[in-house]
């Protein structure tokens, strides 16, 4: 995927929506990331948006479709945001032994879902409980890394 540094097709639209820090936060619609603040994008975050690529088919006409969904529906954004977060969540697990330290990533990743960033479109434990067994359905390991 390509990285662009400024503002997706869908800024305004995105701002009107939900409380963004252009700083820290990044979009990615169709194959390219936009990353309006020039923030590093370490490679859990590439893992996040790389989920948010393939679910828009890296295509521009279905980021179109797919960001018009996920920003009126949000039980569709949640959908799409929960599997994001449990593929970086499990990347970053295969990383990160210590039981607290995987703990204390998943918490700020359920403060993020569970804020007004996404809508406050969840509670935070949650978040923290659906990020977990999400990163972990597939692979039969229990829910808590």
């Amino acid at each position: 995927m390509k990285i662009v540094i400024g503002k997706p097709p869908v800024w305004n639209n995105v701002c009107n929506a939900f409380q963004i820090n252009p700083g820290i936060t990044l979009f990615t619609y169709g194959d390219a990331i936009y990353n309006p603040g020039g923030a590093q994008i370490t490679d859990d975050l590439m893992i996040h948006e790389q989920v948010h690529g393939k679910q828009q088919k890296h295509n521009d006409d279905e980021a179109a479709l797919w960001w018009g969904k996920y920003l009126r529906d949000p039980e569709f954004r949640l959908s799409q945001e929960l599997e994001a977060y449990a593929e970086q969540y499990k990347f970053l697990c295969r990383k990160i032994q210590n039981k607290q330290q995987r703990f204390e990533i998943v918490k700020r990743m359920a403060t993020i879902l569970s804020g007004p960033l996404y809508g406050n479109c969840i509670s935070f434990g949650s978040a923290v409980l659906k990020i977990s067994e999400k990163a972990h359905e597939k692979d039969n390991t229990p829910s808590v890394c």
